[in-house]
């Protein structure tokens, strides 16, 4: 189990991938996504062969300003 401070929203591309949250698991397919709010306690199973995409939000990165 972990918890995360930012948002996670993932997209099962292919495959299956299992998220646990309160007990109950989660199957997303190939063409679901999923929306995880910062500190929600969950944990991840993923099949082999299973391609996702994941978006977190949160803190957006400190750019480096270019000096040209």
């Amino acid at each position: 189990m972990h918890v995360h401070n930012y948002d996670k929203y993932m997209n099962v591309v292919q495959g299956c991938y299992s998220l646990i949250i309160g007990g109950e698991r989660i199957p997303v397919k190939a063409g679901e996504d999923y929306f995880i709010p910062r500190g929600i306690e969950h944990y991840d199973e993923v099949l082999a062969g299973t391609r996702t995409i994941y978006a977190f939000g949160g803190h957006r990165a400190n750019r480096v300003q270019n000096s040209n």
